[in-house]
């Protein structure tokens, strides 16, 4: 008889603390649901509804004050729902929380990476056909009009290469990505010089981290090696990370996802490593001027390219003009390109900027 009342006493405590499990989500809930507008409210009290003439700097303070605030409360409200789930979710429209810490992107407004992941934005055989025939065409100009070596670098994004850390909720519909799927087209129908770097950079994971556990980007050890996958395609003699050295110059670094999420103290977990260029192998210098063309992957690629090149000059694509093949006169040109990004091999001409 005791027994049976100590069970229903323990059954009706844990009752108790879902119901008040519950009502805090349901809080949270509503306190979200609210934000918006309330959010609204408040910037029209710091920014006021007009702007009168010579009280711009006033102006400026009252939205830096609406910023903070607004940063403040999606902190508040990420670091609540991440204490309720048991650090298994947290509240935000742009950044998911993966197994041990792990965070990814889950945009829909740069990029998709989570239709990338799950596979379920693959082309069709004519965007094939048309983003093979645009690199082409590229290819055949530079390589055939100018002399310059044209090179497509394709860096998948970092829910590929960590898929073990992405949540079980996010299901892969196919295990071909649209990356997989175009590079296995332009190997098969074209002989472009094509690097996709998910092989190379699952390779050097093993022993090396290589994209940040709080960012979307990767770190100088991953642009080392898909700056030595190049090296591999064209010279054939890529090196391995273990051959130069990395420096941490800084702990505790909290990436762009933890920033966007508002978690950068309790997401201060990652290092910082900064390629020692002194380590570079001599024989692998090239006497020769490189033009990358890219997006943010691209900024350390400049700085790996650095210590093999003799110059070294980069563009982000949109702001790539053909002017520039006169300026710098290069003799290769790396159009780069994340996976999240990479329609715009299919959508962007460079011959025509």
């Amino acid at each position: 008889m005791e027994e049976k009342q100590e069970k229903q006493q323990e059954i009706k405590e844990k009752r108790n603390m879902l119901s008040d499990r519950n009502r805090i989500i349901a809080l949270v809930f509503v306190l979200f649901i609210l934000y918006v507008p309330i959010a609204t409210l408040l910037k029209g009290a710091f920014s006021g509804a007009e702007t009168p003439s010579g009280e711009i700097e006033s102006t400026k303070k009252g939205q830096t004050a609406f910023v903070q605030l607004q940063n403040q409360i999606t902190a508040f409200n990420t670091e609540l729902t991440l204490t309720m789930s048991g650090r298994n979710y947290i509240e935000s429209t742009q950044v998911l929380l993966g197994k041990d810490d792990w965070l990814f992107y889950k945009t829909e407004a740069d990029g998709f990476p989570l239709r990338d992941y799950m596979g379920t934005n693959c082309y069709t055989p004519e965007q094939l056909a048309e983003l093979a025939a645009n690199l082409t065409a590229i290819r055949d100009v530079l390589e055939q009009e100018r002399g310059i070596q044209f090179v497509i670098m394709n860096c998948p994004n970092k829910e590929q290469v960590y898929a073990e850390y992405m949540p079980e909720t996010v299901v892969r519909i196919s295990e071909e990505s649209r990356a997989d799927q175009v590079a296995a087209y332009i190997h098969a129908n074209t002989d472009l010089t094509y690097v996709y770097l998910l092989d190379a950079l699952l390779e050097a994971k093993e022993e090396y981290t290589i994209y940040y556990q709080t960012d979307t980007h990767w770190n100088q050890v991953g642009a080392f090696v898909g700056m030595q996958a190049v090296f591999e395609q064209l010279y054939g003699n890529g090196a391995a990370p273990d051959t130069v050295s990395f420096v941490v110059n800084q702990e505790n670094f909290a990436g762009d996802l933890a920033n966007i999420a508002g978690l950068t103290e309790e997401y201060a977990i990652d290092e910082n490593y900064i390629f020692d260029k002194s380590t570079a192998d001599p024989a692998q210098h090239r006497q020769e001027t490189i033009l990358i063309i890219g997006d943010s992957f691209s900024d350390f690629l400049r700085v790996i390219a650095e210590a093999y090149y003799e110059e070294v000059y980069a563009v982000r694509a949109g702001e790539f003009s053909m002017e520039l093949l006169d300026q710098y006169d290069p003799d290769i040109v790396i159009w780069e390109s994340v996976e999240r990004y990479m329609d715009v091999f299919r959508s962007a001409n460079l011959l025509e900027q």
